[in-house]
């Protein structure tokens, strides 16, 4: 038991690690945010930071400045273009269908609505304190953005420095591990990064297809929400696509609702199929390992858990990768090597 225990205790320990690591950034994310956002776009930009300064003979801080200013501005430039699509989208559909909403508007008897509200002071509350969460969201996404902006600055203008001081304090051994770690690190981030923006991208055009297929006014906005809805671990782009499809019910159109319905079902069949593939061929892990953090997320109700599921596997791939942790189970080319 004791051999058992010596041998694993590099595992153990980088496990219970990891778990205690994952749930203090679990609990103060919204705090780790700004400099989560930061410390990203910086190994993203690094390439290109380096380019600027080395090439085009650039100031460091100068390079940086720039490298932040495009990405944050192309990130803004993109909300507000989907937001003022949204707003002016939403317009164009209350306008065109106004005689409904004010059919709808006068079947609601506000007096009784009024007085059932009054009888609860629970839901006068609950409405007071998210009215006030809502305004509370426009600083706090300013600072949010200002505080990630700054910080990538700072990061991405020393991010070598940072790399030279933990080297430092490294030994030699040690330190090679730890070039090898930071190498692969950026690149394992990357191609999964780029992963699921593919996963989303075919999202999005599936969604185009299928919302032009019905004939749906507004198909690009709807289109982008089923794309970001993905993002949820449950109904994913259902959330999108069932409002929709009870919409065209209640009209009467019935083609245009089993229609939407089975592409749904065909969407979902397809992203989880294709999701473990990309993402472990992306990144080299084993199909089962996405299938299972996926089937995980999904009982669970909660996205954490499937970060949790992959990102430790990946840390742990690396890890083993760059021989700073050994293999729980060796495999045939370890055994051999070590009779050999």
């Amino acid at each position: 038991m004791k051999a058992v225990l010596v041998r694993y205790k590099p595992q153990i320990y980088f496990f219970l690690i990891f778990t205690s690591a994952f749930f203090i950034v679990k609990i103060f994310f919204l705090y780790f945010l700004p400099f989560i956002i930061g410390f990203t776009v910086s190994l993203l930009m690094y390439p290109v930071y380096k380019f600027m300064k080395k090439r085009l003979l650039f100031k460091s801080s100068f390079s940086a400045t720039v490298i932040t200013l495009f990405i944050f501005s192309v990130i803004i430039a993109l909300l507000l273009f989907i937001g003022y699509l949204l707003v002016s989208q939403s317009l164009n559909l209350y306008h065109n269908n106004i005689d409904f909403f004010n059919k709808y508007i006068k079947g609601i008897r506000f007096p009784d609505v009024v007085s059932s509200m009054s009888l609860s002071g629970d839901m006068v509350s609950k409405i007071s304190d998210t009215a006030v969460g809502i305004v509370k969201v426009i600083p706090i996404s300013i600072t949010l953005l200002i505080i990630s902006f700054v910080s990538t600055i700072c990061i991405i203008n020393n991010l070598s420095n940072i790399k030279e001081l933990v080297a430092s304090k490294l030994s030699n051994e040690h330190s090679k591990h730890f070039e090898v770690l930071v190498s692969k690190s950026k690149s394992i981030l990357k191609k999964y990064v780029r992963s699921y923006l593919f996963l989303y991208t075919l999202t999005f055009i599936e969604s185009v297809f299928i919302f032009t297929l019905i004939d749906l006014d507004y198909v690009i906005v709807f289109a982008f929400l089923a794309a970001v809805s993905d993002l949820l671990p449950v109904l994913g782009p259902g959330a999108v696509y069932l409002p929709i499809a009870v919409a065209k019910f209640i009209s009467g159109e019935f083609l245009s609702c089993i229609t939407l319905v089975i592409f749904w079902a065909i969407v979902v069949i397809i992203r989880q199929i294709i999701e473990p593939k990309i993402v472990s061929d992306t990144i080299k892990i084993h199909p089962l390992v996405i299938l299972s953090a996926l089937y995980f997320s999904i009982v669970s109700s909660s996205v954490w858990v499937f970060f949790y599921l992959t990102f430790i596997t990946v840390l742990y791939k690396i890890l083993i990768e760059s021989d700073v942790l050994k293999p729980l189970f060796f495999t045939k080319e370890k055994e051999s090597a070590k009779e050999c």
